[in-house]
């Protein structure tokens, strides 16, 4: 078997070392080791993740190539022409680093279940100096569901998926460049073809929370982000009267009772505040989506970072 291991990544060399050390560390048991190709796919014109992939440090052989061409889509898709001679890809983004027994795990799981892609789990790191209430919160926290539980979407942080699929349902649509959410319509797409997705509990990686993501703006405009995205990437899948009305109901019901828990949360804490307005914004973004309205969240050159996509990560409809 042949796995390629594909890391997205833009000027963050410390933490791509540090992901490149994970995948170095990989340990094999429940499966036998594949053979394994590491390709780090580099946004940066500059090439400035070049020397990190040739670390002496490294166990395994990196192969580094770079996508002078911005944006997160195209990256993500110059990983899967680079990995199309591999039975299976595997994406990590830069700010990821896996347990050893990560990729051990997606195949193990892959091959007991049938799957034709396996998400994993991504746990948050945070950087020191956090404020205590954002991580009681567990605003980073993502869904986790049992090995082998069936998943209606996933995001593209920790997945292994089988490069054959691309040829039926095609890659990530450009048409999601500046807003995100690429992942979410690329997995929708998957899911509906026919092709089953599957969750691994036990294929951890860890993924790095800096300081500037821990504030109340950030957590509230990655919820209107997130919902302007799956907005966008339901409606270029399904444009039925039946499926917007849904999604207004719904879309609108977010926002009504988000702003009442916000309410509510003045007096019950910060904690209570954040998630509650989050929850409104969530809403707004679904609804300004089905009004066909972009949050164009990487528009600005500096800010577009192939590991900056929206946390959607599930097995149900938002």
């Amino acid at each position: 078997m042949r796995v390629a291991v594909c890391l997205t990544t833009y000027r963050r060399t410390n933490l791509l070392e540090r992901a490149l050390e994970g995948v170095s560390r990989l340990k094999f048991c429940k499966v036998a080791a594949p053979e394994m190709e590491v390709i780090v796919v580099d946004n940066d014109p500059s090439r400035s993740a070049s020397g990190v992939c040739k670390s002496p440090m490294l166990s395994v052989l990196v192969r580094y190539v770079a996508e002078p061409r911005r944006g997160i889509v195209r990256v993500r898709n110059r990983a899967i022409a680079e990995a199309s001679g591999s039975e299976f890809l595997a994406f990590l983004d830069d700010d990821e680093f896996p347990c050893e027994t990560w990729l051990d795990e997606l195949l193990a799981t892959q091959a007991k279940f049938a799957a034709d892609v396996v998400a994993g789990p991504t746990r948050p790191v945070y950087e020191q100096g956090l404020p205590e209430w954002i991580k009681r919160g567990n605003f980073f926290e993502r869904p986790r569901y049992d090995t082998g539980a069936s998943l209606e979407f996933c995001a593209s942080g920790n997945v292994l998926l089988r490069t054959a699929i691309f040829a039926s349902v095609g890659k990530f649509d450009d048409n999601f460049q500046l807003t995100g959410g690429e992942d979410t319509q690329f997995f929708l797409r998957v899911g509906r073809a026919g092709y089953k997705i599957v969750w691994s509990n036990e294929a951890v990686v860890w993924e790095t929370v800096p300081r500037d993501r821990a504030t109340l703006n950030w957590i509230v405009s990655r919820g209107y982000q997130a919902g302007n995205t799956w907005s966008l990437a339901e409606m270029s899948i399904e444009t039925s009267a039946k499926y917007r009305a849904l999604r207004f109901f719904k879309g609108s019901a977010h926002v009504l009772a988000g702003l009442a828990g916000a309410a509510s949360g003045l007096f019950l804490g910060r904690i209570v505040f954040a998630r509650n307005l989050r929850r409104a914004f969530l809403g707004a973004g679904m609804l300004a989506g089905l009004a066909g309205k972009k949050y164009l969240a990487y528009q600005s050159a500096g800010s577009t970072s192939p590991s900056g996509v929206p946390e959607a990560s599930g097995r149900s409809s938002v």
